[in-house]
């Protein structure tokens, strides 16, 4: 779908190309970090989203389900507005729609109630651009079935969903969520494709496991982004989660080291980096690096 581009959206982007210097497209200005709920209003219009340090979720949705499952403390909407742009929505279908789960465990939450919190986020912030990855998650429905389902939510939600297979420019895709799409019959950005670079070694038991093989990876995978073009859309997930490290604890362990590293840089495109238990301090660390300190 084209990008839907509201007046107020444009010259937000138009602003946002005549003050500070250009650099690269992205617009920097050592002595203004924009607001959480406008940041993306800031960057030039020409970005592409592959050249933007975006912060976003792991597991989205998912609060509930005990100390050994809950990803989150943030609601959806608390997320945007805290300066989110990346969603992990992971989607059961069951009965024609899609229920959030993580596993077994249903979030108490529905597509339609994502879509909903990003819709309104963005009319009240049309310079802005959401990414979300859509994935199947305790169904084992076709892509064919799935995506039908998905094909029925956009169709009720016209103009939200850019479902184009391409990685758009910030200027192209204000107001618009972006599918990042993790299903065959969904369209989208493919999870699986050669626009996007992933990594997420998740599957971390013990602290030593984290020290030794998690960090060094994200830290290694933040090095190629800062390297790359603009090619690809790199993923960095710092979550895990492992029988002696479940997801608090492990996020409490990894953190400081991310944030040593965010906070050790200028400006960098670090690209996509989905946390666990974000706040808006988080957040901020991650897209700070489009304007400077």
């Amino acid at each position: 779908m084209g990008a839907l581009l509201s007046r107020r959206g444009l010259l937000v982007g138009a602003a946002a190309g005549a003050v500070g210097v250009a650099l690269g497209g992205r617009v920097a200005s050592a002595a203004v970090v924009p607001g959480a709920a406008d940041w993306m209003g800031a960057l030039g219009s020409s970005t592409p989203l592959t050249r933007v340090s975006i912060p976003g979720t792991h597991g989205s949705g998912t609060r509930v389900g005990g100390a050994a499952v809950a990803n989150q403390d943030l609601s959806i909407g608390e997320q945007l507005a805290a300066g989110v742009r990346f969603l992990d929505i992971r989607c059961r279908l069951f009965e024609g729609s899609f229920s959030l789960h993580h596993s077994s465990f249903y979030q108490r939450l529905n597509f339609d109630d994502v879509l909903v919190a990003c819709r309104d986020f963005l009319a009240a912030h049309p310079g802005e651009v959401v990414l979300m990855r859509v994935k199947q998650e305790y169904s084992t429905e076709s892509d064919a079935a799935f995506g039908a389902v998905f094909a029925g939510y956009a169709q009720r939600y016209p103009g939200l969903l850019r479902t184009g297979s391409a990685v758009p420019s910030v200027g192209e895709a204000r107001g618009q969520v972006v599918v990042v799409s993790d299903n065959g019959g969904v369209p989208g950005i493919g999870w699986n494709s050669p626009a996007v670079d992933l990594s997420d070694d998740y599957d971390i038991a013990t602290l030593a496991d984290l020290e030794n093989r998690k960090w060094p990876g994200v830290a290694a995978h933040f090095d190629a982004a800062r390297a790359a073009g603009a090619e690809k859309l790199f993923i960095t997930f710092t979550s895990s989660w492992g029988w002696a490290l479940w997801p608090r604890d492990a996020d409490r362990a990894i953190w400081p080291k991310v944030s040593g590293y965010l906070d050790a840089l200028e400006t960098a495109v670090v690209g996509v980096v989905p946390v666990d238990f974000t706040t808006a301090a988080k957040a901020r660390q991650v897209y700070r690096l489009n304007f400077g300190r």
